[in-house]
């Protein structure tokens, strides 16, 4: 008990780590969010694409000003709540009730799999220049032309039948109210969560008809 205790502790501990030499140094990412930064739990099946719920860029040196959902803006996810295995579905990350000029945005996808497990793929819209995946389709974030902009749209396409989803899968998202003066201060940060359920759907019953003979 006491050696799984202490590496729980030793991977919470390397996780954070992790996160905090990719978002410390770093006070305005116009070409997109830093990987882990989310505060979305921990993924326990390869802790490089962790996202330590407790520390997020609002508190890891990127954007600390203000605590997370303090600003006037409401920051939203827009997804259908089922889908099929397989099924890539549509995403609408939004801004509303904001008038800064620069925003941004990063999004990830967890079941509860012992926990927390990175789950599905995001995928690159067409010839969006607005978004880009990273971390080989675990995470969505904004491009530099995107942070001109208030809403983005990402695809994410469901694990397959051949893989147990411990539903419901939960987005998790950040958004970035930022000020552009290359200071992680005077910005504000978000977070919004939607759970989606993956798995088939039901097979329809053949309705019978009983026709009555006439006398």
């Amino acid at each position: 008990m006491g050696n799984k205790l202490k590496r729980i502790c030793y991977v919470t501990l390397f996780g954070i780590f992790i996160t905090s030499m990719l978002c410390a140094p770093i006070y305005a990412r116009s070409d997109g969010a830093p990987i882990a930064c989310l505060g979305a739990g921990i993924d326990k099946f390869n802790v490089t694409f962790a996202a330590p719920s407790l520390y997020t860029c609002a508190n890891l040196g990127c954007h600390y000003q203000y605590p997370i959902n303090s600003g006037k803006g409401k920051f939203m996810l827009f997804v259908l709540d089922k889908c099929e295995p397989g099924e890539t579905v549509d995403i609408l990350v939004s801004f509303k009730q904001t008038n800064t000029e620069f925003h941004g945005f990063q999004i990830t996808a967890q079941d509860s799999y012992y926990g927390s497990r990175l789950v599905g793929n995001f995928i690159n819209v067409g010839d969006d220049e607005d978004t880009q995946v990273e971390a080989g389709g675990r995470f969505a974030t904004h491009t530099k032309k995107g942070t001109g902009q208030k809403f983005w749209h990402v695809k994410w396409q469901a694990p397959y039948a051949d893989f147990f989803v411990a539903n419901p899968v939960r987005f998790y998202a950040m958004g970035l109210e930022a000020n552009n003066d290359e200071t992680p201060m005077g910005d504000y940060v978000y977070k919004a969560t939607r759970l989606i359920v993956v798995e088939p759907k039901k097979a329809k019953k053949d309705q019978i008809h009983i026709i009555k003979k006439k006398e």
